[in-house]
Formats: structure tokens, sequence, C-alpha cells
């Protein structure tokens, strides 16, 4: 009996670095693409960064938003979050400021984004654009460190694992519309306005 041999798969990984080593990639990558999709705990640096491209993306015809980011009313969520970072009474409120940044920008542009809340603990983050993905580890302590990031491409096996990620996500995160965002960040703290 003969065997094929196992040709290995491409890895599909392009670049691996610290995630602050990606700043100007990102860039790029939000200049080139038509769709982006994100899932973080707040990532109110990344935001900052990249604030200007994030605009000029939405302000290009034919561009599409989906953020995914944690529920403030899943209480058992948030405090795990808390517990878990080294700034973690700060997480609620950079949380809530990642919700009204993302409604903001749906108001300014005119543009549809979509925003799904997720329940359960992140394993890692992800910045998907058209055929390329940013993919980011959280690590397992307190101790703030510089943590790891790959860049890959979307045809290979980490890009299938990732695409069907997104497709469970989508079926299980509450989707709400960003004028909505406020009145789950009232919900969650008891402010109504």
């Amino acid at each position: 009996m003969t065997s094929t041999p196992l040709v290995p798969e491409p890895p599909g990984i392009v670049r691996v670095g610290t995630f602050a080593g990606f700043v100007y990639r990102f860039d790029e990558l939000i200049g080139s693409s038509s769709a982006m999709v994100l899932y973080f705990i707040h990532s109110r640096r990344w935001r900052e960064n990249h604030d200007a491209a994030i605009k000029a993306f939405l302000g290009r015809e034919g561009t599409s938003l989906e953020v995914f980011l944690p529920d403030l009313e899943n209480h058992e969520l948030m405090f795990s979050l808390e517990k878990h970072f080294d700034d973690g009474p700060l997480i609620p409120a950079m949380v809530e400021d990642a919700y009204r940044y993302f409604a903001r920008l749906a108001r300014e542009y005119q543009k549809p984004i979509q925003v799904r809340l997720f329940g359960r603990y992140p394993t890692y983050s992800f910045y998907r654009f058209d055929e390329r993905a940013v993919l980011a580890m959280y690590s397992n302590s307190v101790a703030k460190k510089e943590l790891p990031a790959f860049e890959i491409t979307m045809d290979g096996l980490l890009g299938a694992f990732l695409s069907a990620d997104i497709e469970d996500l989508r079926r299980e995160c509450r989707h709400r519309a960003p004028d909505d965002l406020g009145a789950v960040i009232g919900n969650a703290t008891g402010e109504h306005r």
C-alpha cells in the first residue's frame, strides 16, 4: 500500500510581532480594505492610533464595519474582565467609550455599523480585513506585558478558523444598533438619561 506524503499547507502567517509593532501595518490594512470586522474588549489605544484611518475608511463608498464588543449588561463577564487586567477597574468605562465611539461614527458617517455584544470571556482579539487579519493574544495573567500578534491570510487554515468563528459569533452575540448602545450603557450602569 502506498501512501501519499503529507504536504503541509502553507500556514497563512504573514508576520509575527508585538501588537504595538503593527501600528503602521494597521493603517495600510484599513486603507486598502472595503470591509472590517473587529473583535476586542475596548482597544482604546488602537482606536486612538487609527482614528483618522477608520474615519477615512468610513468616508469611502462601499465600505462596511462590524464590531464585536463586551456586553456591559453581562455582569459576570464584566467582573471577569475587571479581575483579569491590571487596569481592571477602568474596563467598564473603556468599554462604554468604545460603545460611544462606534455610535458616534455611525451617526457622523450615516453608515450602518453592525454592533454585536459578546457574553463570553475572549481568548483572543481580531481585526479582520478583506484578505488579511491580525490576531492578538491575551495574557493568562494579570501582569501587563507585550502581547504577541500575527497577521494571517484568510485563505489558509487560520483564516478558515477565523471565518468560522466570526459566523458563530454572529449567531451567538446580541445584535444592537449603534443608537441602542446608550440604552445598554444605561441598563448596565443605572444611568438613564
